[in-house]
């Protein structure tokens, strides 16, 4: 079964209170604060578990780490839940925006760093990974001073 990828825009404000919502009794915890608090900024329809290949490769091979902000927010909601996730702010913004124009990368380019990652070739694996970074570009531009994106991916 394909994983499903959400990108939610949430107040900045909120993000303790999610930590603390993913680490609660309730599994559904982070997928129900998320729902009652944030607003679904970007519709991916695409399996989601491209990104667990695509944000090592856009770290390795093109120095846009969107892994580290908010370290101990994300380090929470990763020991807590069974998803992926990482949180886009401002300052990723700042650093990677004009990177993450889809138009500075190629399907065929992304296709061998796929292929380099995961030591197999899979078909359309670049143009997923094209998709995936248009996503990320898209909600990239949904964040400001007073609100982050969370993407959970599960």
């Amino acid at each position: 079964m394909p994983a499903t990828a959400s990108f939610i825009r949430l107040p900045r404000e909120d993000l303790k209170e999610l930590a603390s919502a993913a680490s609660g009794d309730d599994p559904q915890g982070l997928v129900d604060f998320l729902a009652a608090n944030g607003v679904s900024v970007v519709e991916f329809e695409e399996d989601g578990d491209i990104f667990s290949v695509l944000l090592p490769v856009l770290a390795d091979d093109y120095d846009i780490d969107l892994e580290t902000s908010e370290n101990a927010i994300i380090a929470d909601l990763a020991e807590a839940s069974d998803a992926l996730v990482f949180i886009l702010t401002q300052e990723d913004q700042k650093k990677y925006l004009e990177q993450l124009d889809p138009e500075n990368f190629s399907a065929e380019e992304l296709a061998k760093a796929h292929a380099d990652f995961a030591e197999d070739e899979e078909d359309g694996a670049g143009e997923k990974m094209l998709m995936g970074i248009a996503a990320l570009y898209q909600a990239m531009q949904e964040v400001d001073s007073d609100h982050v994106v969370v993407i959970t991916v599960s």
